[in-house]
């Protein structure tokens, strides 16, 4: 009887914890130091994830412009928010003061929390993607049962992940790749 029990116990253990899966974060980009940044612009069109990301960031010393800012400045330059990553409208940014802009695309899940993202931080001057993250929201069993909204990540908890893969990254340089504004 408890060979059988066991046995039980190994086969529900097992579909448990391969029927789960927690986020994915994936870095892209080189190791680079971000020190010597002064001014980084926030996408207006990043959403509510981006704005989260940028909370992040500034509750973490940072400084990061405002959509509100990055929009105002890109009206006076006659851009438009689809047009921010095109290399002319980068180098009119970068002749404005801009370091770099920090892109981010994210996808809404079943449940109102983030599915997954794409973070970029382009520099204004080379062109060149700095640093970037593809981040996938955990699931586990069925959708919207309790094992999967246990392995969901809400906004805060993304961005912090989000924001923590950017940092470990460059960390291991002895350079945080956040080490953006502070001084």
């Amino acid at each position: 009887m408890y060979k059988i029990f066991s046995k039980i116990f190994i086969i529900c253990s097992a579909f448990i914890l391969f029927g789960c899966a927690t986020s994915q974060v994936s870095m892209v980009g080189e190791k680079v130091s971000l020190a010597s940044y002064k001014n980084i612009a926030l996408s207006g069109n990043s959403g509510v994830l981006g704005q989260a990301v940028a909370n992040e960031l500034a509750s973490r010393g940072y400084r990061i412009s405002s959509p509100g800012k990055t929009s105002s400045l890109m009206l006076r330059l006659n851009l438009n928010e689809a047009e921010i990553t095109e290399p002319k409208n980068l180098q009119l940014l970068s002749k404005e003061g801009v370091d770099a802009v920090i892109v981010v695309n994210a996808v809404g899940g079943y449940d109102q929390m983030p599915q997954s993202a794409s973070v970029q931080i382009l520099e204004t001057k080379s062109l060149e993607i700095l640093a970037g993250v593809n981040w996938q929201n955990g699931w586990g069993g069925q959708q919207g049962s309790i094992a999967d909204r246990v392995m969901r990540k809400g906004l805060t908890r993304s961005a912090k992940e989000i924001v923590n893969a950017l940092d470990a990254s460059y960390s291991s340089a002895g350079k945080k790749v956040l080490n953006i504004l502070t001084e």
